[in-house]
């Protein structure tokens, strides 16, 4: 799925569900967890023909930025990184890291501890 799937009237609310779609968890409600939990959404990352290709959250705290990516309702990372220079869920100096569906990767995400202890 792209991620024009979250992003769709759904999130809106100007669309009726099928009572299939009603029995399943939406993604979009998880996403609307990060902005009340203090992540930002950055402006939207579109491909050449202006197809949106991902979703960034951000949540700059002390000396680390939490990053959540969405590249689709079943492709989302999600990293730690240290506050300094370019930020990218794949830094290989990031603290933690996470991959997978929405709803599995942010509430790992909204689970960690203000900061993590490093060794």
């Amino acid at each position: 799925m792209h991620v024009r799937m979250i992003c769709d009237e759904r999130i809106w609310g100007r669309q009726m569900l099928s009572s299939d779609e009603a029995d399943e968890p939406d993604p979009s409600m998880w996403l609307r967890q990060l902005v009340l939990r203090g992540f930002q959404l950055m402006p939207p990352v579109r491909d050449g023909s202006g197809e949106l290709e991902a979703l960034i959250y951000v949540r700059p705290h002390g000396d680390v930025i939490d990053i959540v990516e969405v590249l689709a309702e079943d492709h989302v990372r999600a990293a730690r990184v240290p506050r300094r220079g370019e930020i990218r869920t794949d830094d290989s100096a990031a603290y933690w890291r996470v991959a997978g569906g929405v709803i599995e990767v942010v509430d790992q995400v909204l689970a960690l501890p203000e900061s993590l202890i490093r060794v």
